[in-house]
């Protein structure tokens, strides 16, 4: 009896294809179907309605949550929606229209200066196309533009924003975006006779999110200088001048280490270590300066770790000097970091914490013309006396760039991976009245350009 021969098999591993929960910038959601009850985002189907003042026009932007104040579009995100002419007699056409601008505005009616970030009208139906008579609901979708320029360069489409920026004198810039319809009897609205209008201010936030994750926790050991190092983490390094007898020429040196991307989800813990090697005698009048408990405190006192937003605005007007700083500038604390010691040897302590951002805080740094808002984590220790004391001064300033959405595996691998670098400390003013001076001397070369991807959802 013979023998069937099988053939032999190779067992390939499988390559699963790499997937996204949310669309790339080059893609765009078609449908949704119903998801799991505990899915982070909810499908945006409600629509925001508003009606001109004598109720012949009705304005019906689709794809927002219910309830909204003001209606919210993303990044790319088209604005659609439904016009509805409820007394469509006799009309000559009728359009929708987006309009952007930035605004920077001297307090006390000193001037004003605007720039127009985007301006689009959508022709919805016009009486010369065809004897056809205006129809009572014209459907509608105008994209928004990623980028606009003006005479200084291109730009990427700034979010909606609004600061106020006191001195002598003080400044108030603002973002706004709005969406108007538009019906008339005439082939003019200049002189707006038989002009019926009905518009709405909207926000645009665009949605982004690292390109890379946040790496695990460093590992503490029981030798200097107290953790295990990793390149997923950045180290930046200064030192704090002891005045001890006892202690090292040298000081005692500073490490603080933040994740290698300096690009961080806003609604998500940003973890940091911080070592510090030194004398022993050095380094026991340095704990005093530091948090008592071993477990997580926020930082107060002679030791601190904040989160610092900037808005930056230049303001040169025509009567500035030659060489003359045109800027104004405000920095807020938008985060305040908790520290705990992990570990200590006989010439080494090591710490480590986490900072949350503020939950007012809703939308990342951006430059945009002559605005400008960016993010940096400054780490600073002020004893009572820093000049004539045991120890002296010492802050460490780390750029950051602040994202609305975390990492997402399946997101990296596309050509939406937009390089974008995080501004160097030599770029962020800290003025004496936060508490700090210049931060110029912390600046360092070897900064690289961070990655964010961009969302195209318009969820929010």
């Amino acid at each position: 009896m013979s023998t069937l021969s099988l053939p032999s098999y190779t067992r390939e591993p499988l390559q699963t294809p790499l997937y996204s929960a949310e669309p790339l910038l080059h893609e765009r959601r078609i449908s949704r179907g119903q998801g799991h009850p505990f899915a982070i985002h909810s499908s945006n189907s409600a629509e925001f309605v508003k009606d001109s003042k004598k109720g012949s026009l009705r304005l019906r932007l689709s794809g927002q949550e219910s309830n909204v104040a003001v209606p919210v579009f993303g990044i790319r995100g088209p604005i659609e929606g439904t016009l509805e002419v409820l007394k469509p007699e006799g009309l000559a056409f009728v359009a929708v229209r987006i309009e952007g601008s930035l605004k920077v505005k001297e307090i006390a009616g000193g001037g004003t200066t605007t720039t127009a970030l985007c301006d689009k009208t959508l022709t919805l139906w016009h009486k010369d196309v065809g004897p056809a008579p205006c129809p009572s609901r014209l459907p509608f979708s105008i994209a928004l533009p990623t980028t606009f320029s003006d005479e200084h360069g291109s730009w990427s489409l700034p979010p909606t924003y609004e600061a106020h920026l006191s001195g002598l004198p003080g400044f108030t810039t603002n973002v706004d975006y709005s969406v108007t319809a538009v019906t008339s009897k005439t082939k003019s609205i200049k002189l707006g006779i038989g002009v019926t209008t009905v518009s709405t201010p909207f926000i645009y936030k665009p949605r982004k999110r690292p390109g890379s994750r946040i790496p695990p926790r460093l590992q503490p050991i029981d030798s200097s200088p107290g953790l295990r190092i990793s390149p997923e983490w950045r180290v930046h390094e200064t030192v704090v001048t002891a005045r001890m007898p006892g202690s090292s020429k040298r000081g005692i040196v500073c490490k603080f280490y933040t994740p290698a991307s300096h690009v961080m989800c806003m609604r998500h813990p940003i973890p940091y270590h911080i070592t510090f090697t030194g004398s022993a005698v050095s380094l026991a009048t340095l704990l005093t300066y530091m948090p008592s408990r071993t477990g997580a405190a926020p930082v107060r006192a002679c030791s601190r770790i904040q989160l610092l937003r900037q808005t930056t605005v230049d303001v040169k007007s025509e009567y500035a000097l030659d060489g003359a700083t045109s800027e104004m500038w405000r920095t807020r604390s938008v985060g305040e970091g908790s520290l705990y010691r992990t570990g200590d040897g006989p010439d080494w302590l090591s710490f480590a914490g986490e900072m949350n951002v503020n939950s007012d805080v809703t939308i990342g740094g951006f430059k945009a013309a002559g605005l400008w808002v960016k993010d940096c984590i400054v780490f600073s220790v002020a004893p009572p006396d820093p000049l004539r004391g045991p120890i002296g001064d010492m802050r460490i300033v780390v750029p950051i760039r602040l994202v609305t959405d975390p990492w997402c595996p399946g997101a990296a691998p596309s050509d939406a991976l937009v390089p974008q670098a995080s501004p160097t400390p030599s770029e962020v003013h800290v003025t004496p009245s936060d508490g700090y001076v210049a931060a110029e001397s912390t600046a360092s070369s070897y900064y690289e350009a961070d990655s964010y991807l961009e969302s195209e959802d318009k969820q929010h």
